[in-house]
């Protein structure tokens, strides 16, 4: 079995950016880690640094992620298309709700279904979403309608929501 030990030293935004380096979170070269069998005291000014660390390079900040995809009127367009008629009405009816939020049991009881009928004409996001990825380049893009448990209620996300005032939908 393989066993390393590493040792970051240094303040918390430097040891962020090496970890962050070390992980492969989007920086375009690799981090230089330096492996060592045992530690050897380079200088009494750096007690306790090894003649690696004393020689590392410090770690530079990674580049920033690109932001996440949102929905706008060309996606929910291509999106709504492949929904079933009861997840279309779920969502409209939500979007209409204060903070495009709708608690479960009166969603149920306004569309007329029971719990097991609701989910299941909700499924249809997933496999909307699939053909959504597959046609516009592999977007990922957050599940429009999603399902609170800690507050027994159907969340829409907001930019799904503007989507839908634009094209008018809601």
């Amino acid at each position: 079995m393989t066993r390393i030990t590493v040792a970051i030293e240094g303040d918390i935004d430097e040891v962020i950016a090496t970890l962050k380096g070390m992980a492969g979170s989007g920086s375009v070269e690799p981090p230089v880690v330096a492996a060592t069998t045992a530690p050897t005291e380079t200088s009494s000014e750096l007690p306790g640094a090894t003649e690696n660390e004393a020689t590392a390079e410090p770690a530079t900040e990674p580049p920033p992620q690109p932001e996440a995809p949102v929905w706008n009127a060309s996606y929910v367009h291509t999106f709504w298309r492949n929904l079933s008629d009861t997840a279309r009405q779920a969502m409209v009816r939500v979007s209409r709700s204060p903070n495009q939020t709708q608690k479960r049991a009166q969603l149920m009881h306004t569309l007329q279904l029971s719990q097991r009928e609701l989910s299941g004409s909700l499924s249809s996001q997933g496999h909307s979403l699939n053909r959504l990825k597959r046609r516009r380049g592999d977007v990922d893009l957050p599940r429009p309608l999603t399902y609170d448990k800690a507050n027994d209620a159907y969340v829409l996300d907001s930019s799904f929501a503007d989507a839908l005032k634009e094209i008018g939908l809601s």
